[in-house]
């Protein structure tokens, strides 16, 4: 099976995961020259990967992905889904509640990780698109925090991931390795473009109750005038059209941020840290969520060429 994924010009670790993950779990199922696409980890389930960009595959084999917003694939015959992400996505693309499995990252707690020396302090994911916005190293210090870039290698973010002993999260998959380590996790929303609900999508996979801390968008750095005109048309289109949802979220800014204004970030960022003791799904939930994947890996190993 070919891998297929989001791949990113720079690192994303929630999409990067795929190449580091499922190797190790499949094996020698992988193979990039195969005609049948498996599709894991991520938000991937869209009309123009499934219908247009795979349109000439065999076969799709789908375990543990999401699906966005409106932009809903058709499922044919090529597609064999084994799970998907949680409730929202089932309920989306029309299969069984039951193929709600959780998310693909989970299976970390199957493979052997990169270990960090010592666990203290509190570590902040931004997306690793809202690293465009701020020097978030600067804001992290000031507020006495970890930052841990999403856009590292896999193992660098593991290292230091498993070195905090909370974390404070705007990268989904930040939360959601957090969880399977049994690091306490606190969902935080920085951009405009947030999407709260593929968070649903894994939370409610979890049985865990999700509420967000809000932190005070600004950036720091000059958006160009070109990009402020491409996000700010395709605003006004997403209230006129029937245009994708996430045209809507698009960050338009004129204003670069103060040294007040990213002094009351970091004032926000070290409140909610502290203030919050952060969430974790139950143990129990967490280990059969675990054992019910691996259980599917294995009948993906039998039954998929």
């Amino acid at each position: 099976m070919k891998l297929e994924y989001c791949r990113s010009e720079t690192y994303n670790f929630g999409d990067d995961l795929n190449s580091w993950l499922w190797p190790k779990l499949l094996g020698d199922k992988i193979d990039e020259c195969s005609d049948t696409y498996f599709l894991g980890i991520g938000t991937i389930l869209t009309k123009k990967r499934i219908n247009e960009n795979l349109k000439d595959a065999r076969k799709i084999v789908i375990f543990s992905s999401g699906g966005w917003d409106e932009d809903l694939p058709r499922l044919d015959e090529r597609c064999q889904v084994f799970g998907v992400r949680g409730p929202r996505t089932a309920e989306k693309l029309g299969v069984a509640p039951e193929l709600a499995v959780g998310d693909g990252a989970y299976l970390l707690r199957k493979v052997t990780l990169p270990q960090a020396e010592k666990k203290s302090g509190i570590g902040f994911i931004p997306h690793h698109r809202s690293e465009d916005f701020i020097d978030w190293q600067s804001v992290c210090d000031k507020a006495g925090l970890k930052f841990i870039s999403a856009k590292q290698p896999v193992d660098d973010f593991l290292v230091a991931l498993q070195g905090c002993e909370k974390v404070v999260t705007e990268a989904m998959h930040g939360a959601i390795v957090a969880d399977a380590l049994r690091i306490p996790w606190v969902a935080a929303k920085f951009s405009p473009a947030f999407n709260e609900g593929k968070w649903y999508d894994f939370t409610e996979s979890m049985a865990i109750s999700l509420t967000f801390e809000s932190l005070p968008f600004m950036a720091q750095f000059k958006m160009g005038f070109g990009k402020v005109f491409e996000n700010a048309t395709k605003k006004w289109l997403s209230k006129i059209f029937s245009c994708p949802r996430k045209w809507s979220r698009l960050p338009v800014y004129f204003t670069i941020a103060s040294q007040s204004d990213l002094d009351n970030l970091s004032k926000a960022l070290c409140e909610i840290s502290g203030n919050n003791s952060g969430v974790l799904s139950g143990d129990e939930h967490v280990e059969l969520v675990t054992e019910r994947q691996y259980q599917i890996v294995q009948d993906i190993i039998k039954h998929c060429d």
